[in-house]
């Protein structure tokens, strides 16, 4: 269908991907991943490590965190009508990190699983040591990749926020690509704005 020239020029500009980035906390994980490796590294000398702020210049995407309806099924009159249950807010979020020359990336993503469970000395952290919350952020000036700058930010929480996995992605020694690490990481819940009322409760 046709739409009026006032109608198209009334409707606000797209978000840009380059105006949405990510910003994962410090505290308590990832501060505490970062004392214990560089313990560690006295020993084996390896200490190099990526700050939150390292991860979110390196990373070359990330995911969006959705919902989940549950559903059942109610049968009438050998007619199947299925109900939505509970929503489920919980999930992976995945991201692609560019490592660097010291490998610094993987060196805290392990520090911080090390702090879930280090099968080495058989220890486990109780989970508000190794938990964090990451903000995605939208928004920024008309120029793009600026947030916070002129626009009003839109901010979705993730909760519970720690890594369960990662992957090292093919190393061809022939090529001169850089290396990307993929990472997923648990959320036990998203909140989608700042001014959601269960933010409050993470």
């Amino acid at each position: 269908m046709l739409r009026t020239l006032n109608e198209i020029r009334g409707l606000k500009d797209p978000i840009k991907q380059s105006q949405v980035e990510f910003v994962i906390s410090d505290i308590p994980a990832l501060l505490l991943a970062k004392i214990t490796q560089k313990v560690a590294g006295l020993l084996s000398g390896n200490t190099a490590l990526a700050s939150s702020k390292e991860l979110r210049l390196r990373c070359t995407s990330f995911s969006y965190p959705t919902p989940k309806i549950g559903q059942t099924s109610l049968f009438i009159g050998g007619h199947r009508r299925k109900l939505g249950t509970i929503q489920d807010k919980s999930g992976v979020w995945k991201c692609k990190v560019t490592e660097d020359f010291e490998g610094s990336v993987l060196n805290i993503i392990q520090a911080w699983c090390d702090l879930i469970h280090a099968n080495i000395a058989g220890t486990r952290l109780p989970s508000t040591l190794y938990t964090a919350s990451c903000q995605i952020l939208f928004g920024g000036d008309s120029k793009g990749g600026n947030v916070n700058a002129k626009l009003k930010t839109r901010t979705v929480w993730l909760r519970g926020f720690y890594p369960i996995s990662y992957t090292v992605n093919t190393i061809n020694p022939s090529s001169s690509d850089p290396i990307d690490v993929d990472i997923s990481f648990n959320y036990d819940f998203y909140a989608d704005n700042s001014y959601s009322l269960w933010n409050l409760f993470g």
